[in-house]
């Protein structure tokens, strides 16, 4: 047989052995036993069929894309377990154990329970492709559509795609070709695929329309839509009970290894650069990316001019000096229009990806929402119900929760600061070992709040992903904001000659600026390196972790590379996917939103904070780059308008920093120590005044949404309606002059209108009212419909027969 490259030559040759004898022909899946060795699922009258395919003996299947989705089915409840194993020798020698009765009921209940979402994917139109994984304990199911389904569904959901060039790149919903009706003589005919940009050379079938983000978004719709033609089924409520292991978009080998290859282009992302990202990853992670690149660029002439006032502070041996007022009203106005100019960059991005108007859909409701089973008057479908007293209830222990935790927190931080006090002189590193140690205990904290803030809002138990988020936005923002910032907050207005129990307070050097910004630099130092590493090798370390559980394999073999290599080596690449954790945006907005916090918030204390924040944020960039092409799982692309509610909280971060900020420098600075607190309240109100007018003579000057991407949306909008309506563009050419005029005269101008003299003549004034005459005309009413039921019997009797006299 042909040679397979090493560590995967018994893979195949296992596997094309027990495909051959489990296959002799094709079979079928209705019997007493599934097989699903390299299974294609055909879509006959007859049910489903199985064609016999090894690993290496595929070569009918063209490279073409086929398959978008990964479902990922349970099969058995362990590796070692004998379910329906096929009688030859390879498998007498695994020596399988014959399974318990619960895991025979539980593998039989699998067994039901895949068949059925199987059968309803190939009675829906979708293609599927099936095989064991490595260890057959599990079944890998790829999902596909035709190019005929995926353009029957784009047309009946109204799904937008892209345009050619020539229609400026706009978005407009597929419809099909209409060749017109006979009775109108084909008057009616609309040809309009001819509109739609291509994405590939081959365009036989009508699929290159699509792009792969098109192709995934309308396959889960029809897996989980209950429309007309669509499955059906809850993937979300089937992954939350366990009763599926994965779903997961499939990653395409050459796009990923371009992107990864483009490295430098996830620095710069230009406009060709991000309009690759999101075709493969979606909008919302283009634009967290598109975020990070713009906050980078912002920040690069801010930290040459902190890393100048550093070294001023260095040589005045304070950063309390003169430079720090006109550094404070620099990053306060920086800071607050930060958010705003993102967002006119927002609108740019959005214009261009045609998501600029788009309306918030009805969500479906989380498959971890619970209540009480009623109908949606909206959607007529059954779903659970959690009322809202129900949940403010829940509202009012998470607020005390919070209140506890926030409790907590200030106390460990004030035992830890007044330690670092009392036993700076006994501990080994002195005050930098606690500054350090401070710094990790906050990391440490924060972590756990942030568990705090998940398990609060999955009590609170909100209908919809959004609600959800938001709702668990709120409260990470607030605990972790006293969790990052008071020790901060407390050396800058509370430590100096201050009592902390029972013991005199002092800052370093008798200077609370200079301490300050030493806590600050660890902060700083210690997110920068120990979490970043943390971040980049815990997913790998996650994934050993995992393979060596499963196989039982010695820890200190993986620790010296032994074992793991035919191990992953032995895997395709769609169990390496499965394999790989989810890939989250809230976490590293999360991450990102604290460091923007230390570097703008005592800023005016610490100018080379900013400089540091470049480093972590180009740091943050390649660690989240490579997350998100080696160590995760692809995510599913959704589309999105902007950063909400991320841009709101960057805007919230920018106002506290603005008011930190100065009045960090009015009363905690010596540079206004000749003022009074009268004098200091209406200089820090002015100060206030300044920096939020110069920020709404900006929004004034510089609308959020540009005047050119307001020009082009109606430029994009006009031109859809044209080509989806067939409007011809005629040029503005008057032909009155050629036309045959009418040979009955000139047109009549009369003096004044006699329409309405006419309408007045004819009664046309307002009605009004009178009771005598309504009477009247009830009864004169009454009247007439006794007579017609009156002529009515009369009728009725002659047509019988029976006379006056008879009757």
């Amino acid at each position: 047989e042909k040679a397979a490259p090493a560590g995967a030559s018994l893979r195949g040759a296992r596997r094309r052995k027990e495909d051959h004898l489990r296959f002799p022909q094709p079979a079928m899946a209705t019997g007493n036993s599934t097989a699903y060795a390299k299974l294609d699922y055909d879509g006959g009258a007859s049910g489903i069929t199985m064609t016999t395919k090894g690993v290496n003996d595929i070569t009918d299947i063209p490279q073409k894309r086929m398959y978008e989705l990964c479902m990922v089915f349970y099969y058995k409840t362990r590796i070692t377990v004998k379910y329906e194993e096929p009688s030859n020798e390879f498998y007498a020698v695994r020596a399988l154990t014959d399974p318990e009765q619960w895991e025979t009921d539980k593998m039989q209940k699998w067994k039901l329970q895949r068949e059925s979402i199987m059968k309803s994917l190939q009675n829906c139109g979708m293609d599927l492709y099936c095989f064991y994984n490595r260890d057959r304990n599990e079944v890998f199911v790829k999902i596909g559509a035709s190019a005929q389904k995926l353009r029957d569904t784009a047309a009946r959901k109204r799904h937008k795609i892209q345009m050619k060039k020539e229609y400026l790149n706009a978005y407009a919903e597929f419809r099909h070709d209409h060749p017109g009706r006979p009775e109108f003589q084909f008057k009616d005919r609309r040809i309009i695929s001819h509109i739609y940009k291509t994405h590939t050379e081959d365009n036989l079938d009508g699929a290159s329309i699509f792009k792969t983000m098109d192709k995934i978004y309308l396959c889960d719709h029809i897996v989980q839509s209950k429309d007309k033609d669509c499955a059906g089924i809850n993937v979300g409520k089937l992954l939350h009970s366990s009763e599926i292991k994965a779903y997961f978009p499939l990653h395409e080998e050459m796009a990923q290894q371009e992107l990864r290859e483009s490295q430098i282009q996830w620095f710069l992302m230009g406009d060709d650069f991000a309009n690759k990202l999101r075709d493969y990853f979606g909008d919302k992670i283009c634009f967290y990316f598109l975020w990070m690149t713009f906050y980078m660029k912002w920040l690069a002439p801010l930290a040459v001019v902190g890393i100048a006032l550093q070294i001023i502070d260095w040589m005045a041996r304070t950063p309390d000096n003169i430079t720090a007022i006109p550094f404070c009203l620099l990053i306060s106005i920086w800071g607050v229009l930060l958010p705003y100019f993102w967002r006119r960059q927002e609108a740019k991005y959005a214009v261009n990806w045609g998501t600029l108007d788009l309306v918030d859909a009805l969500e479906p409701h989380r498959p971890e929402h619970w209540g009480e089973q009623l109908i949606n008057p909206v959607t007529s479908q059954v779903e659970p119900f959690f009322p809202w007293g129900k949940r403010l209830f829940w509202y009012a222990i998470s607020a005390l929760a919070m209140l506890l935790a926030s409790a907590v927190v200030v106390f460990s931080v004030l035992v830890l600061l007044f330690m670092r006090h009392t036993m700076k002189f006994q501990a080994t590193f002195g005050v930098v070992g606690f500054q350090f140690g401070l710094a990790a205990w906050t990391e440490l904290m924060n972590n756990l709040l942030s568990r705090l803030a998940k398990f609060l809002t999955e009590n609170e138990n909100h209908r919809t992903e959004k609600e959800h988020d938001t709702a668990q936005l709120v409260k990470v923002m607030m605990i972790k904001f006293i969790s990052s910032f008071y020790a901060l907050y407390y050396i800058a207005f509370f430590k100096s000659h201050e009592y902390l129990f029972g013991s005199s307070m002092e800052c370093l050097r008798d200077d609370c600026f200079l301490d300050l910004q030493s806590q600050l630099a660890c902060f700083v130092v210690f997110r920068l390196v120990i979490m970043n590493l943390f971040e980049h090798y815990w997913p790998r370390a996650k994934f050993w972790l995992m393979t060596c559980w499963d196989h039982r394999m010695d820890m200190m073999k993986i620790m010296h590379g032994q074992g793991m290599g035919m191990e992953l080596a032995e895997m395709s690449s769609t169990e390496m996917q499965a394999r790989k954790a989810k890939y989250g945006n809230f976490e590293n907005f999360d991450e990102v939103l604290i460091m923007h916090g230390y570097s703008t918030i005592f800023a005016s204390s610490s100018p080379w904070v900013l400089a540091a924040t470049l480093c972590a944020v180009v740091v943050e960039i390649w660690v989240d780059m490579r997350g998100l092409l080696v160590d995760r799982q692809r995510p599913m692309p959704f589309r999105a308008k902007d950063n909400e509610p991320w841009s709101t909280a960057f805007e919230v971060y920018g106002v506290i920093a603005a008011f930190t900020n100065v009045f960090l420098l009015i009363f905690a600075s010596h540079q206004y120590d000749g003022y009074t607190l009268t004098e200091k309240l209406v200089l820090f109100c002015f100060i206030e005044h300044l920096i939020f007018g110069a920020r709404l003579a900006v929004t004034m000057i510089f609308p959020v949404v540009p005047q050119n991407v307001g020009i082009l949306q109606l430029k994009q909008d006009n031109m859809v309606h044209r080509c989806l309506e067939g409007i011809k563009v005629e040029q503005n050419v008057d032909f009155s002059m050629f036309r045959k005029h009418d040979a009955t005269g000139d047109i009549q101008i009369f003096d004044y209108d006699k329409l309405e003299e006419m309408d007045e003549e004819e009664g046309s004034a307002e009605p009004e009212l009178s009771l005598r005459d309504s009477g009247k005309s009830m009864y004169q009413g009454v009247l007439d419909e006794a007579a017609g039921h009156s002529n009515t019997l009369t009728t009725l009797r002659d047509s019988l027969g029976f006379g006056s006299n008879q009757s």
